[in-house]
């Protein structure tokens, strides 16, 4: 998870980058506007990708952690089947 709180960080220090660097750059208030919903945009995009991928590492880890616990439920049946039969 540290990889991902990396990334996180990275995006959010982008982002204020971007804003801070758009605010003061001597541009018209029509060619900031634009930059800001431009990178707005940007970001927005890039924390959807984030909380997709986010979500997909998650959904594996859960069908996984399922899949063993279904795993074990059926060993510890069998065992006690077999120990019931005898």
């Amino acid at each position: 998870m540290e990889a991902k709180n990396l990334i996180g960080g990275i995006i959010v220090g982008a982002a204020v980058g971007m804003v801070a660097g758009i605010l003061v750059a001597p541009r018209s208030g029509e060619k900031t506007k634009r930059r800001l919903i431009k990178g707005t945009m940007r970001l927005k995009r890039d924390v959807v990708n984030y909380v997709d991928g986010s979500m997909h590492d998650l959904r594996n880890q859960f069908n996984s952690k399922i899949d063993q616990l279904a795993k074990q439920g059926r060993e510890t049946i069998n065992h006690v089947s077999d120990r019931v039969k005898v």
